[in-house]
């Protein structure tokens, strides 16, 4: 049983460099060494390098009577709904709300319930983000279809 996470995760690796070879490259930056491909390549070959090291592992005897408490479980499931309604709302609300949002979500489920932090902390990143994407590098991103 604890050798199905890495498994499941070098599947999941596998999966993903598969899809990042489908990510369209412009004619003019195909044939450059740095393109859109680079950084997910990148990402999928580390995540699956971690993953076959963790399946790789010994086993010890006390790593099979582990259980992990349903409560670990939820909190799993609460963090990847929130990734998934931040992907879907991209598109929506643009990268710097979603943004913001998703750091709620996060907070959230963390267990923060102060006011000035759930909105302060959230604000301030996305907000420092915009600023140094948008102003400071002069990258345009889409502001989502409800801005525009």
């Amino acid at each position: 049983m604890t050798r199905l996470a890495p498994i499941c995760l070098a599947a999941f690796a596998v999966a993903y460099l598969w899809q990042t070879f489908t990510i369209p490259l412009d004619p003019w930056s195909a044939a450059e060494a740095i393109n859109a491909r680079t950084l997910p390549l990148i990402y999928g070959v580390v995540l699956l390098a971690i993953s076959l090291g963790l399946a790789a592992r010994p086993l010890t005897p006390d790593a099979e009577a582990t259980r992990i408490p349903f409560g670990r479980w939820r909190v799993l499931a609460l963090h990847a709904l929130a990734i998934t309604g931040f992907g879907v709302l991209i598109p929506w609300a643009g990268l710097w709300t979603s943004l913001a949002a998703l750091l709620v979500a996060g907070l959230l489920i963390a267990g923060e319930r102060r006011p000035w932090v759930l909105v302060l902390a959230p604000v301030a990143t996305a907000g420092l983000a915009w600023l140094l994407i948008t102003v400071v590098l002069d990258v345009y991103i889409d502001p989502g279809r409800w801005f525009s």
